[in-house]
């Protein structure tokens, strides 16, 4: 097609409807260079309008499939309302509130869900449209990580049967309660056990594994005491006698 081509409108319908096959294709590395292409080139405010939140969502669905979550969470959140249904045919507004929540999650820190998130003007718009992930998110953002935690797993099944979203439920599910345990220990210098069991929903064994295999990847920078059990951070400067 690129030979017929003759205007920069051309290449611009051209790329659009190539971006839609290689997203059927799973050829994103294809989709990104075809995004690039239309970001360069001179388009009126009316064009520009119109192809922002496609390129948004498709640039986001890029970076979600290489596992860059952050960069996917910006590019969803960066998406117009504009976009409705008109893209229906690669994704719903119902999915970007989805997948831009669940990238958030498991990227962006508490504060930065609040100002970056629930207080985003445009992103609201699709959040209302899946009330469950806002419910998660200002749960995560006010530390109850349980309840957040419960409103995932609820929807786990669903996520698993989304046809981009599948292959990296459990990765993102990992990096949010990983990242919930490490925001748990901020204000605290020990915490117990059971405690902290307590607000994940877990048990003590359990979790106490799960920490073992986070400080063993140095996700967390601390210690457990077996005998007290109590798990510390070892940037508090505490000294254990085991």
């Amino acid at each position: 097609m690129r030979d017929f081509c003759t205007a920069p409108k051309h290449i611009v319908d051209m790329s659009m409807q190539a971006i839609k096959v290689c997203i059927e294709q799973g050829n994103y590395m294809t989709v990104q260079s075809h995004v690039v292409k239309i970001r360069n080139l001179t388009r009126g405010p009316d064009e520009e309008e119109l192809l922002r939140p496609k390129l948004c969502v498709a640039m986001g669905l890029t970076q979600l499939a290489a596992g860059d979550f952050r960069a996917a969470a910006r590019s969803f959140l960066d998406c117009p309302p504009t976009l409705l249904n008109t893209y229906n045919e690669v994704i719903t507004a119902n999915d970007v509130a989805t997948y831009g929540g669940l990238c958030a999650l498991a990227s962006m820190e508490r504060t930065q869900l609040k100002t970056e998130v629930l207080d985003n003007v445009e992103f609201r718009n699709f959040l209302e449209l899946e009330p469950r992930m806002r419910k998660a998110i200002a749960f995560f953002h006010t530390a109850k990580y349980s309840s957040c935690l419960s409103i995932l797993e609820d929807s786990r099944n669903d996520f698993l049967l989304d046809i981009h979203l599948h292959r990296h439920v459990n990765r993102l599910f990992e990096s949010i309660r990983s990242k919930g345990i490490v925001q748990y220990f901020i204000p605290f210098s020990c915490v117990t056990l059971s405690s902290m069991a307590q607000a994940f929903a877990t048990d003590e064994r359990t979790l106490e594994k799960e920490l073992v295999v986070m400080i063993g990847k140095g996700a967390l920078d601390a210690r457990i005491d077996t005998k007290n059990r109590v798990s510390c951070y070892l940037s508090r400067l505490f000294i254990f006698s085991f």
